[in-house]
């Protein structure tokens, strides 16, 4: 199989890598009548990303001990810009928002804030512990 060959079947499968996530956008934070504070998201939308566990070197280096909770996702730059944010949620590894009564409920993600970059950007996902709540995210 020749160079050009190669390319064209791994162009061809790129598509099959991409699978079916849900992103909420974080709308703001409410306090509720007891004091508490209170994260609230958009309803969850549907995107088709590439995303897998951090591998490279400078990665595991960055994230340290919590480089086993980390994804990663490199998108398009002139269709993502300005589309996510730091604190996003995320429903990633087939999790999805289906039955949740308040948006971000289901999430097992969060989003660290996105580096663009010249042509793509690079979306960094950290697994959200288990028991932590979605009102105990850090605060903008």
């Amino acid at each position: 199989m020749n160079f050009h060959h190669q390319r064209l079947v791994f162009h061809s499968r790129k598509e099959d890598w991409k699978k079916d996530i849900y992103i909420a956008k974080k709308i703001g934070i409410i306090e509720d009548d007891y004091g508490n504070t209170i994260v609230q998201y958009e309803k969850p939308q549907p995107y088709k990303m590439n995303v897998q566990p951090i591998s490279s070197s400078p990665d595991i280096a960055e994230f340290g001990e919590n480089a086993s909770l980390i994804q990663k996702a490199v998108i398009d730059y002139d269709e993502f810009i300005n589309e996510f944010k730091e604190f996003d949620v995320a429903y990633l590894e087939g999790i999805t928002p289906e039955g949740e009564e308040v948006h971000g409920a289901n999430a097992n993600f969060r989003l660290y804030p996105p580096r663009n970059q010249n042509k793509c950007i690079i979306l960094y996902f950290e697994r959200l512990v288990q028991g932590k709540s979605m009102q105990s995210l850090p605060q903008d």
